[in-house]
């Protein structure tokens, strides 16, 4: 689906230096890119368990990942490339050159929207043509990217903003800014766009004004955003293992109802219709989690530095930065 978000981190942690808590996604936040953050814990997870059914190579340092029901598309973010692949044969079946860094990706059921972190735009992609049809300007380093149905939201890192772009026109319609914070992540709930930036805010916007209606203070540094229909989950990644975690938000009273400990440095979380799955770029595992109990009931061992993961409705696919491969899970 971002942090300051993921850019970085994962090549600094190679050479032996700290990473920036600061500039972490949003889907990243820019990948290997792997992003940090911060937040209060609760009982340890599961032990790890578990394999990949399939191990996919793509391009360079893959950050983001989404399904659009036919095929798996990935963001390679120091490739400059997004990679196509075929579901049924493991297979990539196309690479389609981009603008640059791109950091998240999207689907609107017509099209694929790529943003990229290093042009400060976004590209719009032709899934029948593989070909890109539009590159539209944005903020500074976008690096999260939601669709409400009608128009797509993108989140401007550096840029402190989130931008509203009009898909018929290929336009930027509104640009709503957030002051001193760093946008990593946005999602749709069906009523509102929510918001994951840094120093731990989660801000609600109302589309049919383009104003923050709304902030949420929670402790650290938020990467990833995401709805289930009912409550919004926000993962954030600490300076230690007992901070990271994911968030459970009422959006209806914008009041916490819940923390789960998972992995070290979650980059990104995702709803598959029944469970939650988080990328743990730091530990280099996916976690999943029981809304109901709101435990985590499965750790799974991958690559290197995950840093995406979405589900198709079959299965569960996993971006891992610093392996330059993509991971395919039976939930």
């Amino acid at each position: 689906m971002a942090i300051r978000t993921r850019l970085c981190n994962a090549n600094r942690e190679v050479m032996g230096e700290e990473p920036d808590l600061r500039r972490v996604r949003g889907p990243f936040v820019v990948a290997v890119f792997a992003c940090v953050a911060l937040v209060a814990a609760c009982a340890p997870p599961p032990p790890t368990f578990g394999t990949a059914i399939a191990t996919i190579a793509v391009g360079n340092g893959p950050t983001s990942v989404i399904s659009d029901g036919a095929n798996i598309w990935v963001a390679n973010g120091l490739s400059s490339t997004v990679s196509r692949i075929d579901p049924v044969t493991n297979m990539v079946t196309a690479t389609i050159p981009v603008d640059g860094f791109p950091t998240s990706l999207m689907s609107d059921g017509t099209s694929i929207w790529v943003a990229n972190f290093g042009s400060d735009t976004v590209s719009r992609i032709d899934p029948v043509t593989n070909m890109v049809t539009a590159n539209i300007p944005v903020g500074n380093s976008p690096v999260g990217l939601v669709s409400d149905g009608n128009n797509i939201w993108v989140a401007n890192s550096d840029n402190r903003s989130v931008s509203r772009i009009d898909p018929v026109t290929n336009t930027v319609i509104a640009t709503v800014g957030f002051g001193g914070r760093f946008p990593s992540a946005v999602a749709w709930d069906g009523t509102n766009i929510w918001v994951s930036s840094d120093l731990g805010l989660v801000s609600t916007i109302d589309p049919d004004t383009n104003t923050v209606i709304a902030n949420l203070s929670l402790l650290g540094y938020p990467t990833s955003v995401v709805s289930d229909g009912t409550n919004i989950w926000v993962a954030a990644s600490g300076v230690d293992t007992v901070s990271d975690t994911v968030t459970r938000v009422n959006p209806i009273t914008n009041i916490v109802s819940g923390f789960i400990r998972v992995g070290s440095r979650p980059v990104d979380v995702t709803w598959d219709g029944k469970n939650l799955w988080v990328a743990n770029s730091g530990s280099n595992t996916v976690s999943r989690i029981n809304p109901v109990t709101n435990t985590v009931t499965a750790t799974i061992g991958l690559g290197f530095s995950p840093s995406g993961v979405v589900s198709d409705g079959t299965n569960i696919w996993v971006t891992n930065a610093g392996s330059n491969t993509v991971s395919k899970i039976k939930p």
